[in-house]
This record gives C-alpha cells, sequence and structure tokens, in this order.
C-alpha cells in the first residue's frame, strides 16, 4: 500500500498534545512544507492543540507555531524563538544542547535512560539554572544530578516524542528514504524510532517519489518499517531548498566534488578584528589535528587554513559530521564543500563526547576572573548553546576567540595593529551573565584554555586567566587592563603577538608545518 499523501492528509493525524520533533539545524533539512500544513490546519481547525516541538539545534520553523493554543512546550539545542515570546511564560521552554538533543532522540528509540556529562557545572545543571528559559519551565524540571561511581551527570527525563517530522531527498512508496542531495547527515533515523517505538508517527518529507524497490538499499537512511506518511514536496524552490542559502552546489553533499577555485570563499571571508583573531588562533593548529570550528568568529579560521593551502594537512571539522575540506561559515555554516568523509550528526557528537578532538575554536562573548565562558545570554536575550557546551567541556585544547571591546574596531597595518575604535569594557567581567563553560573544571579535565584576541592573548594557568601575549605597541594599563574588571595574571615572559596576525600577507603555515613533518 502506498504511504504518499498530501501535507495536509499526513498532519491531520497529528493529535492534540503531541510531543513533535522537527528536523534541520540552521536552516538546513527542514521540512517546511510539513510545518507550514501544521500551522495552517491549526488556524483553520484550531487543532492540534498545545503541542510541544524539540529541536536539536538552530532551526527556525518553530517560528510559525507561535499561534496562542498551538505551542504548549519547547525545548531545543539553540532556542530560535523570540526571547520575548519565552520570557512570557506562556508555555515552558527548556535550553538543552544540539549534542544532548540528537542522542536524547537514540535514548527514546532504544527506551534508555539518559544520561551526560556535559552541561554538568553550567547553566543546565539543576544546581544552577537547571536547564529552564523561563519560569514556567523552571516549575517543571527535567533534568535532575545523579552521581555514579563518582562522578556527576545530568539525567534528563522527557516526555515521548509522538510525531516526528523529517525530510529526505527520495522515497519509495513505501517510505525507504534517501538523502542523495541533503547537506547535512542528520539525525532522521533516531528520530524516526524514537516517534515509532513511542507509538506515534512519522512524517517524511522528500523531493523525489521512487517505485518500491529502486533504490539501492544500502543507500537508505530511514527504512519504510519506520515511516508513517510520505509527502512529495509540492514547490521545491518553495519548500525544499537545500539550506536557506538557496545555493546549491553538489559539492556540498559528499556524493560529489567540485573544483576547489568554485568554493565560495569570499563569502565567509573574515575582516578586521575576525581576520587578526582566526589568524592568530590558526597559530595553535598543528599538522594532523583533530580539530573542530564553531559558527562565527571561529570558522574564520577555515578561511586562513583554506587559502594558506594546508585544509588537507589536518581534521577540520564541524559538529554537523563534515571532515576534512572547506568547512562554510557565515549562510553556509554547518555546511562544508569537497569534505574527506561525513559522520552524521549523532556520529559527530558521540566522538566528540568520548574526548576524540584534540583541539577546537569556540567564540567567546563574556569571560570571567575563573575563565568561565558565557555565549548563551547575552544583554539579557537567550542564544542557547548549540553544540558549545558538549564540545567545550569534551576537547583536550579549547581556543575561546572573542573581540576585546564591545563594539572596538580594529584592523592590521603592516604587520602593527592600528584600533580604529577603542570599544568599551563588557568582554572580560568579574563574573559571567551565565555559565557555559565553566573555567573552575577545566584544571581538573586537564584541559589547555585559551583566551585570543586582537590585542592580546590569555591562557588559563592553575585556574588563572593569564596575559601572556600583546599587540606591539599597546599599553598594557590603558589598552588591556583599564578594559577588564578584573586583573589577570601577567607571564613573567610576556611576549608580543606575532607580525602575521596583523598582515594580508600568508602565515607561511605551509612552510612552517613542513619542518615539523
Amino acid at each position: 500500500m502506498s504511504k504518499i499523501v498530501t501535507a495536509a492528509e499526513a498532519i491531520s493525524k497529528i493529535p492534540d498534545g503531541a510531543f513533535v520533533a522537527i528536523a534541520g539545524v540552521g536552516g538546513n533539512g527542514i521540512p517546511s512544507e510539513s510545518v507550514a500544513a501544521l500551522t495552517e490546519r491549526y488556524e483553520t481547525e484550531q487543532h492540534p492543540k498545545g503541542i510541544s516541538v524539540i529541536c536539536s539545534g538552530g532551526n527556525p520553523a518553530p517560528n510559525q507555531l507561535t499561534k496562542d493554543g498551538l505551542l504548549g512546550g519547547y525545548y531545543s539545542g539553540l532556542p530560535n524563538l523570540d526571547t520575548g515570546l519565552i520570557k512570557s511564560n506562556a508555555f515552558p521552554a527548556y535550553a538543552l544542547t544540539q549534542g544532548i538533543t540528537v542522542q536524547l532522540y537514540r535514548a527514546q528509540g532504544n527506551d534508555s535512560p539518559f544520561l551526560t556529562k556535559a552541561g554538568v557545572n553550567t547553566f543546565l545543571d539543576p544546581r544552577i539554572e537547571a536547564s529552564a528559559l523561563n519560569d514556567n519551565a523552571a516549575g517543571k524540571p527535567i533534568v535532575e544530578l545523579l552521581t555514579i561511581g563518582g562522578q556527576e551527570y545530568l539525567h534528563y527525563d522527557l516526555p515521548p516524542i509522538t510525531v516526528a517530522l523529517i525530510r529526505g531527498t527520495t522515497a519509495d512508496t513505501d517510505g525507504n528514504l534517501t538523502n542523495e542531495e541533503e547537506l547535512i547527515k542528520h539525525e532522521i533515523l533516531y528520530m524516526a524510532m524514537a516517534a515509532h517505538n513511542n507509538g506515534g508517527i512519522v512524517i517524511a518529507q522528500v523531493k523525489h517519489i521512487a517505485p518500491l524497490g529502486s533504490l539501492d538499499a544500502a543507500s537508505v537512511k530511514v527504512p519504510g518499517m519506520l515511516v508513517d506518511y510520505v509527502i512529495p514536496c509540492s514547490d521545491v524552490a518553495k519548500w525544499h531548498m537545500p539550506d536557506m542559502t538557496r545555493v546549491f552546489s553538489a559539492g556540498q553533499t559528499g556524493y560529489a566534488k567540485v573544483d576547489d577555485s568554485l568554493v565560495p570563499l569570499h563569502m565567509y571571508k573574515p575582516d578586521g578584528d575576525r581576520l587578526i583573531v582566526a589568524r592568530r588562533a590558526t597559530e595553535e593548529l598543528r599538522p594532523g589535528m583533530v580539530c573542530n570550528v564553531g559558527i562565527g568568529m571561529p570558522a574564520g579560521i577555515a578561511h586562513v587554513v583554506s587559502t594558506e593551502g594546508v585544509f588537507n594537512d589536518f581534521y577540520l571539522s564541524n559538529e554537523l559530521g563534515a571532515i576534512g575540506g572547506h568547512i562554510g561559515n557565515g549562510m553556509f555554516f554547518a555546511t562544508a564543500f569537497n569534505a574527506r568523509a561525513y559522520m552524521h550528526h549523532h556520529e559527530m557528537f558521540d566522538f566528540i563526547n568520548g574526548h576524540g578532538l584534540d583541539i577546537t575554536f569556540l567564540c567567546a562573548a563574556e569571560v570571567d576572573e575563573d575563565g568561565s565562558v558565557n555565549v548563551t545570554r547575552i544583554a539579557g536575550r537567550i542564544r542557547g548553546s548549540g553544540g558549545f557546551v558538549n564540545i567545550a567541556a569534551s576537547t583536550r585544547k579549547v581556543v575561546f576567540l572573542s573581540s576585546f571591546t564591545v563594539g572596538g574596531d580594529s584592523t592590521g597595518d603592516n604587520g602593527n595593529l592600528k584600533i580604529l575604535e577603542q570599544g568599551k569594557p563588557g568582554k572580560f567581567l568579574k563574573k559571567v551573565d551565565q555559565i557555559s563553560f565553566n573555567g573552575k573544571d577545566a584544571e581538573r579535565r586537564g584541559q589547555e584554555i585559551m583566551y585570543v584576541t586582537e590585542r592580546a592573548v590569555f591562557k588559563l594557568i592553575n585556574g588563572k586567566v593569564t596575559l601572556i601575549e600583546i599587540a606591539e605597541g599597546l599599553d598594557l594599563q590603558k589598552d588591556i587592563l583599564d578594559f577588564m574588571e578584573f586583573t589577570p595574571e601577567i607571564a613573567p615572559d610576556l611576549k608580543k603577538m606575532s607580525k602575521f596576525c596583523f598582515s594580508t600577507d600568508p602565515i607561511g603555515l605551509k612552510e612552517q608545518w613542513s619542518k615539523l613533518v
């Protein structure tokens, strides 16, 4: 029997109070027509009422579901809903992490408890903020602290997922699903397992329909036995673009290569402070390292290593699963051009949580005297963590990247730093507004922690934020210490930042690394 239906027909099967998992991260892989049909049904019928929604990362789809009475709960690794809406307390809203969410799907799919070390002693910990984004959620805790074998874990207990809205490229009439034109290798199998094994329904949106038995079985990512309804997209240009850039390249799928000259490096080239910081941070890389880069300023490193021609000399990755090639930034973040290999999203977090990364480069919005970092709540605005919490707590060497001041502006000038706008204090605080990374835990875990800015470089040494480098020509007091709420330790062998940081000439990594091999 064929499972092919319209979006309206599939969505009509969702009951009131359903717990709905929606695929997609960062605008990639979202079953947009399914979500639109859900909104349209509610506007017409006032059903389904009071659904809860869970997403693994930044996903704009839930913004369409903010109708009075439709949304009854919200769980996300990177909240995309308006801060004001969350704080209105109309429904409980919870911050998870990208890594926690993808593995919660697996736990529900195989009916096992979910325990994680990620988030201990951060805002996710029940001793601090208990993952709650509003007062409504604080009154309905979903996380508890457990100690097993002398180690602390967070135990999450969520309601059973009863609907999975997933997306693939092609399905046959029985719902066997492939993803040959999807840019991210999503956790759709575990989403489908969770909903199916909880007695719920799985709805798959696709571009193409194939005859039963015609698909290469080894290419099937979700077997038809888990899929209840298949929606052939009615308008691909509107509802099923590969990502929100609406720019598609076969070189982003992992199934084909494009000439390196066609990779749009110019679209995410850093400049000003971002370029300086990316160039200095890149100096921490070594050949053969397994490396992760986060979104924003850290992804500028991908541009530096691409232009330096060393992107094949180590293992550059992002948390969505791409390994090697040219990792994207900006609107292209979460994708990669000409990747050498892929893990599925959930597999990459298994690798990260198991301490598989040698080094990671992540953003820091605030740093305090304990070395703790905040990226999740800035000036009262809820940002969420994405993969940050898992990655920062699990990687051997963590390099945090940040501009030194708020609103400042600098550029490189023939090998020297030129400050165009001093900016204001606000980056280096006595205490961060929210703990996304706990500096006190770093020493216990044996991590090496650095903080790189355009003016200075700091390192966490014996629990103290220590200034180890300063840009040539700066006044230590006026240009550094006066902009900090705490006084850092000063390394006895305080060095000058490399002139390469402030130049547009090649850093010369190719030559430097050849001497290390």
